[in-house]
């Protein structure tokens, strides 16, 4: 059935077909993944028309972006402009060979550093930027017209949410009172590949020795599941706590038990 009675979009008629022919198969996650991925379509297609009228793909104007965003003189190093896009540094070679014979960046040799290059916008590209601009700006504000401001914030919302998930992870996890944690989509991937249940919630990697969490009984491998009656599903779930003692349920294994974390507490080896 349709999530939202009386409208339907082409994920709907999938959904309908799994339901029909495999009952079976948890199916749900399809209705916001293949969406997802559709609505990205029609994005890049309107995206790509907007940067066509200029000479430029959408991955030209990424570098473009964020060149003009550091503020003048625009520059970056082209190691650090290679991590913002998250590319290789071959791609982000050939890219700034285009963007360079259209005379809107250029490469100059690191002043710090002979063996690397710094890549700065041009007059003619911060002129290129300003002129782009308004009118891709426009074109997004015409690709959401189907969502009142407030649903738009309502997206953003749950989009940066996800995003969060993907992103607070390895050296960018989350912490909190001592303890590092991995998110649910890790923590439920792990758990399944020893055999554990699956379950939602915060996965323990390393707790700091004396901190709150350690005082607390927590320990690595443990899973968060809980601050108080509330399921955790990601790092804001436990930060909302505030500064005070917090009621905990975890799971050591596929054993629950309870705990406050407290950073009031004072550490034991400290009398």
């Amino acid at each position: 059935m349709a999530e939202n009675s009386g409208v339907r979009d082409s994920v709907d008629a999938i959904l309908e077909q799994w339901h029909r022919e495999r009952p079976d198969l948890a199916v749900a996650p399809v209705g916001v993944i293949t969406r997802l991925a559709r609505v990205r379509g029609h994005l890049d297609t309107a995206l790509t028309e907007v940067f066509a009228g200029f000479d430029l793909t959408p991955a030209d104007f990424q570098v473009l972006v964020n060149l003009r965003r550091t503020g003048s003189p625009y520059q970056l190093g082209q190691a650090r402009l290679m991590d913002s896009l998250g590319l290789t540094s071959g791609t982000v070679s050939v890219r700034l060979a285009r963007l360079e014979q259209l005379g809107v960046v250029v490469r100059e040799p690191d002043p710090d550093d002979r063996r690397s290059y710094t890549v700065r916008l041009t007059d003619s590209g911060l002129q290129l930027f300003d002129r782009i601009a308004p009118e891709h700006l426009a074109s997004e504000d015409r690709l959401l017209s189907a969502l009142d401001p407030g649903e738009q914030e309502q997206l953003a919302a749950l989009l940066r949410k996800l995003l969060v998930s993907f992103e607070s992870t390895g050296p960018d996890a989350a912490r909190y009172r001592g303890a590092t944690l991995e998110p649910a989509r890790i923590a439920r991937r792990t758990r399944a590949l020893v055999g554990l249940s699956d379950r939602t919630g915060l996965l323990v990697t390393r707790v700091g020795p004396g901190s709150p969490a350690d005082r607390a009984g927590i320990r690595a491998g443990d899973l968060i599941t809980h601050r108080g009656a509330e399921q955790v599903r990601g790092g804001a779930d436990l930060a909302s706590g505030g500064d005070g003692p917090v009621a905990l349920r975890l799971l050591r294994a596929d054993e629950p038990f309870e705990t406050t974390v407290d950073p009031t507490t004072p550490a034991q080896d400290s009398v």
